[in-house]
C-alpha cells in the first residue's frame, strides 16, 4: 500500500469513528471554554524599565514568559541591541531558536514612526526603517509588525491632508510587507488615531488585506470606549489588552469580560498581547495574566 493510500484509508477510518466520539464525549469536555483559538502573548513594553535599564534582556524575558506559560512574546524592536539599527542575523536566530526550544511563539514586533511629520525626509526615513524591520520580523517568524499612524496634526494642516500622508505611507508598507509575508498592523495610540472613526478612515483609504489594526483597548478616550473597540474589532489582527481604559474624563479598570465578549462576537482568532503600565511588572503581570485567562477562556 502506498503512503498516500494509507493516509486516505486512515482518514476514512477515523472519520467513521467521529460520530461515536462526539456523541460519547460530554459537552462540558468538548466545549469547556470559549475563544479557544486565542493565544495570550506578552508585549515586551510591560518590562520597559527592566529592559531599558539593563536589568533584563529579551532572552531573559522570553524565559520568564515560558515560566508563566504564555503562548507568545511580542519583542518590541526598541529592546533589540543597537535599535534602530537592525540586529544581526545571529541574534535574531538566537531569539527565534530559544523561543522554539521553550515552546514559545513570536506574536509580532514593532517600531516607532511618525507619518504625520511635516518633513517628507523624516517620513521617508521612517518608511525605510519599517522596511528594514519587516525583514527582521520575517526572520523572527513574526507574522505582524506594529507601526503608528503619527503623533498628531501639525499646526497649519488638516486631518484630510494627514490622512493622505498616512495612507500613502501605509500603502508602501503593506506592499513591502506582502513581499516578505509580514502583516502591517497600525496601532490606535490616542495620538493621531483617537477614535474608531479615525481608524476606519485609514483602513478604508489603504484598502489592503495586508493591513490590520493593533487594537489597543486602553487608547480610545471617548464617551464609550467599548463601542469604539467593538467597531474596530473586525479589523484587528492583534491587540493590546491593558489594565485600564479611558473615558473622556476618567480612567477605569478594564472590564475584561466585555473585551472577551467582543473577541467572541467577531470570532477573533490569533494573539492578544497583554501590557501592564507602571509599577513592578514582576508583581503586576502574573495576576493580570490570570485575570485575562479567566475572562477570555471562561475558566
Amino acid at each position: 500500500m502506498s503512503r498516500r493510500d494509507f493516509l486516505k484509508k486512515s482518514a476514512l477510518a477515523f472519520g467513521s469513528l467521529m460520530p461515536w466520539y462526539t456523541q460519547k464525549m460530554p459537552t462540558d469536555e468538548r466545549d469547556c471554554s470559549r475563544n479557544k483559538q486565542i493565544k495570550i502573548s506578552l508585549n515586551a513594553y510591560s518590562f520597559n524599565s527592566y529592559l531599558q535599564e539593563g536589568e533584563m534582556d529579551l532572552e531573559e524575558l522570553l524565559l520568564y514568559c515560558a515560566e508563566l506559560n504564555f503562548d507568545a512574546l511580542d519583542p518590541t524592536g526598541y529592546y533589540f541591541p543597537d535599535y534602530p539599527e537592525i540586529p544581526s542575523d545571529e541574534y535574531i536566530y538566537k531569539i527565534k531558536r530559544n523561543a522554539f526550544i521553550h515552546g514559545m511563539e513570536i506574536s509580532g514586533t514593532g517600531i516607532r514612526n511618525d507619518f504625520t511629520d511635516p518633513d517628507p525626509a523624516n517620513r521617508r526615513a521612517d518608511l525605510d526603517l519599517i522596511k528594514e524591520w519587516v525583514q527582521v520580523a520575517a526572520k523572527l517568524g513574526a507574522p505582524i509588525i506594529r507601526v503608528f499612524a503619527g503623533r498628531g496634526i501639525p499646526e497649519g494642516y488638516s486631518r484630510s491632508e494627514m490622512n493622505g500622508w498616512v495612507a500613502e505611507a501605509l500603502k508602501e508598507c503593506v506592499g513591502y510587507g506582502r513581499e516578505y509575508g509580514v502583516m502591517i498592523g497600525v496601532q490606535n495610540h490616542n495620538d493621531y488615531l483617537k477614535t474608531a472613526d479615525h481608524v476606519l478612515e485609514i483602513i478604508e483609504l489603504v484598502n489592503s488585506d495586508w493591513l490590520g489594526i493593533i487594537l489597543d483597548v486602553g487608547s480610545f478616550s471617548t464617551a464609550n470606549p467599548y463601542k469604539d473597540i467593538a467597531r474596530v474589532a473586525p479589523h484587528a489582527i492583534s491587540w493590546q489588552i491593558k489594565e485600564n481604559l479611558g473615558y473622556r474624563d476618567k480612567t477605569v479598570r478594564t472590564d475584561l469580560h466585555k473585551i472577551a465578549d467582543i473577541l467572541e462576537e467577531v470570532d477573533y482568532r490569533g494573539y492578544i498581547p497583554i501590557e501592564t503600565l507602571g509599577g513592578d511588572p514582576m508583581k503586576k503581570v502574573p495576576p493580570f495574566l490570570d485575570e485575562v485567562r479567566e475572562a477570555v477562556y471562561g475558566r
